[in-house]
């Protein structure tokens, strides 16, 4: 019997990075998932837009079902995701970047469902995920935060071979590649518009969960590979540094009684 799962996938200017996402999910829908694809495009140029549309167009049958939103300006992480939370009507969502390599089958969703299926207040179930280029070396197996509320990336750079295979849980994980249990976000609430477009917003509701007695995990018996900020970096309106810089602002001022509390790391051991 197939699982069903609401899936989010935003796109801005990046048609065939997105398709490169969708053409293995619309396999593992064929197979053993039932897939409700919300798939929203955050303002993209004509020509991006109208591939994306037509690919959508000819594969709609693949998945359970498709909703293609075409905003006519960008929503941010924050609104496209928002609405996925808002539209599914399944218990757990895939939240997804369109820079992720995923694998043909779909043995790693099946264990990040495995995950959450045992522990009754796990909210997120994060991979490990790897560098595209170098699949062989962690870029994150979740996040910690320091006191003054930066962020580090667990076991950055560190070989893959080297990070112990247990579950683990952590304050926090990028919201790359998520699966949510839909029951924890809505009693959190959505993504907080105040880190729109992106940055910070993850962390942001993975604390929410936290303090409210959820739990995000970490399996990284599960790799993903992920290219890292294709979208972002790419963003004129919103350069990156100065946007992570506001954000870092924002997400302190909100949690500075609570950080000193959550802090897993020292400032030295940040890693990029």
């Amino acid at each position: 019997m197939s699982r069903e799962l609401t899936v989010s996938l935003l796109n801005i200017d990046q048609a065939a990075l997105t398709v490169s996402v969708l053409e293995p999910l619309a396999a593992y829908s064929k197979i053993d998932w039932a897939l409700h694809v919300v798939l929203v495009d955050n303002g993209s140029r004509t020509d991006e837009l109208a591939g994306l549309h037509n690919w959508v167009a000819a594969n709609r049958d693949r998945f359970a079902s498709v909703l293609f939103i075409a905003s006519s300006k960008n929503l941010g992480v924050t609104g496209g995701r928002n609405l996925a939370f808002q539209l599914s009507s399944t218990d757990r969502l895939l939240i997804l970047d369109n820079d992720l390599v995923l694998p043909a089958d779909s043995t790693w969703l099946r264990e990040l469902a495995h995950t959450m299926d045992r522990d009754a207040q796990a909210g997120i179930v994060a991979p490990m995920l790897v560098f595209a280029d170098r699949p062989d070396t962690v870029q994150s197996t979740g996040i910690g935060l320091t006191s003054k509320g930066r962020v580090g990336y667990l076991n950055r750079n560190r070989d893959v071979a080297t990070v112990a295979p247990d579950v683990v849980e952590v304050v926090a994980a990028p919201a790359a590649c998520w699966l949510v249990r839909r029951e924890a976000q809505q009693a959190v609430g959505l993504l907080s518009d105040a880190y729109y477009p992106m940055q910070y917003e993850d962390v942001d509701l993975c604390l929410r969960l936290r303090l409210a007695g959820w739990k995000t995990l970490c399996n990284p018996r599960v790799r993903i590979a992920h290219i890292e900020n294709v979208t972002t970096r790419n963003l004129k309106e919103h350069p990156y540094a100065r946007t992570a810089a506001r954000q870092w602002m924002t997400f302190t001022e909100k949690w500075s009684e609570v950080l000193p509390q959550v802090a897993t790391i020292p400032e030295d051991d940040i890693s990029w």
